[in-house]
């Protein structure tokens, strides 16, 4: 084993792993007060469980009601989980005036940089919009690579970038960028779609 590539036998450091995860378990004493303390922690996380259970359904409950609900769901790898989030995060679309505005919202837009002649435009995204969204639209992006929806445009841009070499978090925010693009499309035609509510 010692002879591959990669691998370095080293009998301390795995000695040293052993004892390290020998004395890092925690023993509790087999009394009826540690009975009572473990009871009450599964309790616990029983009711927090129930409470997220329910909150999950009077969101997706709330988010049925609206127009674009159902576009969304129609949107490959967007669940009944996401999708209430996502449209929550993001709220009424129509009061961004475009898919830039969208975009510097969710803060993952590079922010223009000027001193004198020198410009630059390829920085850092902003970080200044609404980091609930980001999180959702990381989430949203993670259920795309994992599911790879076929001939969808979102996942082949997100292929098209893998093959340029892009990888980590320039690969993320591009991704998401296209994601919210393609959101910001449809759910505007959407709403242009029906009868003015006089």
């Amino acid at each position: 084993m010692g002879g591959k590539k990669g691998y370095r036998n080293c009998e301390r450091m795995a000695t040293l792993i052993f004892a390290t995860a020998q004395n890092g378990i925690p023993v509790l004493p087999n009394a009826p007060s540690t009975q009572i303390v473990i009871t009450e922690a599964i309790r616990v996380l029983h009711t927090v469980e129930a409470s997220r259970d329910a909150i999950l359904t009077q969101m997706q409950a709330l988010a049925k009601t609206l127009p674009e609900y159902s576009l969304v769901r129609e949107m490959p790898c967007i669940g009944d989980t996401l999708a209430p989030r996502l449209i929550a995060e993001i709220g009424d679309v129509r009061r961004f005036h475009s898919k830039r505005a969208l975009i510097a919202y969710a803060g993952i837009d590079a922010p223009p940089y000027q001193s004198g002649k020198f410009c630059a435009n390829n920085r850092h995204i902003s970080k200044r919009g609404n980091r609930y969204l980001r999180k959702t639209g990381y989430e949203v992006m993670q259920s795309y690579v994992m599911h790879k929806p076929a001939n969808d445009p979102i996942f082949t841009f997100i292929e098209k970038k893998r093959g340029e070499g892009k990888s980590g978090k320039l690969a993320m925010v591009a991704r998401m960028n296209k994601f919210l693009r393609v959101y910001y499309g449809k759910v505007t035609e959407l709403y242009r779609s029906l009868p003015a509510i006089e």
